[in-house]
């Protein structure tokens, strides 16, 4: 009991503590908008906690190890403490006049500025703009912030509307619309001093960088540049059956699947294209899923509707065995069509999410078939349902026979026996459209004798 006193009463004298008072001299502690603290003395910035002495001393004799005394100019640097606590492990030299970062002191500075190229250039500002996200409290937004996240966003607006589906930039239009109404809004005095647009403005531009630094941003001439972007949009080569099995594929594609994978394989490829986007790419996924879900759906109620006549059929006493047989087909393939359609739903419908998606295609890609194969299975339930049909049609096509044949005899044998007596000319069906045209006739008179009267 005691001792449970004795804890509350430290936790009570620790939380009375002013946690600035902690802080040794000329340090401050700053808040990011997510949440995290990191401390700076405005020229070191520290992700850890320099409140414990010993980190502190290792910070600070790193800093006297780099010279941090001699800089002639004004940069800072972030500072990371490994894990055996001797010695720092990383250091980020960052420059905000020029909002480039860099690894080393002479990679950041102005000399080293003023002869960058433009690739190096890009790489430099998104290790800043990377730096800034993260540490976003105890600096101004940089000047250069807005006008360069206005400029990209405005060629990415442009790009849309100018490439269409071969756009790769990564905001669609209603995103780059989205983004710069939320620019404008930070022209407001209110964000003047507001480190989560300081944040959000370090994030889009990293993003940015990453993007060009990815489509070899300021490295290739026009030509080549364009080269490159056609080459992107080669579609790849999809994994293909051994060539000694491939006329064997297609043979069973054309003849037992009645060409139906074809359709599904130039399904499975759309859904498989990279614009440039994941975003984009996820959307073709969905639509792949909503499609397939769709459609095994609408053959699972045609197949149970076929199932249900075909039974019925089967249950007709003394029918033909050539009959019977092609209806125990034709119910086969309606069950097979049934299962494969209700297994497939309950394995694509729920699979929405990336990882699902990119482990499907990687499969469909490696299996022994390639897309073939994945296509032929896909393919299976309306591949059935004409199976079913083709059953049903068998069936039928043997009774328009057996009516046929049913109807010949019958009028051989009226005509035989008409053959030896005299009687009318005229045809049974000219003879039955008069008896019609007579009682539509005396129907008439009728009509026109009740009107009079």
């Amino acid at each position: 009991m005691m001792r449970s006193n004795t804890l509350t009463d430290s936790v009570d004298e620790y939380k009375d503590l002013d946690s600035s008072s902690l802080l040794p001299d000329g340090w401050q502690m700053f808040v990011h908008p997510q949440g995290s603290i990191y401390f700076s003395d405005g020229r070191i910035v520290v992700d850890q906690d320099i409140r414990n002495p010993g980190l502190l001393s290792v910070v600070l004799h790193s800093a006297l190890d780099i010279g941090i005394n001699d800089w002639e100019e004004d940069l800072e640097v972030q500072m990371h403490v490994g894990n055996s606590g001797d010695c720092t492990n990383f250091a980020l030299y960052i420059n905000h006049t020029h909002c480039i970062a860099a690894h080393k002191y002479e990679n950041a500075d102005s000399h080293a500025f003023s002869v960058m190229d433009p690739a190096t250039l890009n790489r430099r500002r998104r290790l800043y703009w990377n730096y800034l996200w993260a540490h976003s409290a105890h600096i101004p937004c940089p000047v250069r912030a807005v006008p360069d996240a206005c400029d990209a966003l405005a060629w990415f607006y442009a790009d849309n509307l100018i490439s269409g589906a071969q756009c790769v930039v990564p905001f669609s239009k209603d995103e780059c619309e989205e983004l710069l109404r939320r620019i404008k809004e930070f022209e407001s005095p209110c964000y003047d001093k507001s480190p989560a647009k300081v944040a959000f403005l370090a994030w889009l531009l990293r993003e940015i960088c990453s993007f060009r630094d990815a489509e070899m941003y300021g490295q290739l001439p026009r030509k080549e540049l364009g080269q490159r972007l056609r080459n992107k949009f080669t579609r790849p080569k999809v994994a293909l059956p051994a060539a000694t099995a491939l006329p064997f594929v297609h043979l069973i594609m054309n003849v037992v699947f009645f060409g139906i994978p074809y359709s599904y394989m130039r399904l499975v490829k759309q859904s498989f294209e990279y614009r440039g986007r994941l975003a984009g790419m996820q959307a073709n996924w969905e639509k792949y899923i909503g499609r397939l879900v769709r459609e095994y759906s609408d053959f699972l109620l045609i197949s149970t509707v076929l199932l249900s006549a075909t039974v019925g059929l089967l249950s007709v006493p003394n029918i033909s065995r050539f009959v019977e047989l092609a209806a125990l087909v034709s119910a086969f393939s309606s069950l097979g069509s049934i299962i494969v359609g209700v297994f497939a739903i309950w394995q694509h419908q729920a699979k929405y999410r990336a990882i699902d998606s990119f482990t499907y295609m990687r499969n469909v890609q490696h299996n022994m078939l390639g897309f073939h194969g994945h296509a032929m299975l896909l393919s299976l339930p309306p591949v059935l349902l004409v199976h079913d049909t083709a059953g049903r049609v068998v069936v039928g096509v043997i009774l328009v026979i057996f009516l046929s044949i049913l109807g010949t005899v019958i009028a051989a044998l009226y005509t035989l026996t008409r053959i030896w007596s005299y009687g009318h000319s005229d045809s049974w069906f000219t003879r039955f459209r008069r008896l019609l045209g007579r009682s539509f006739s005396s129907w008439r008179c009728g009509s026109k004798r009740s009107c009079i009267a």
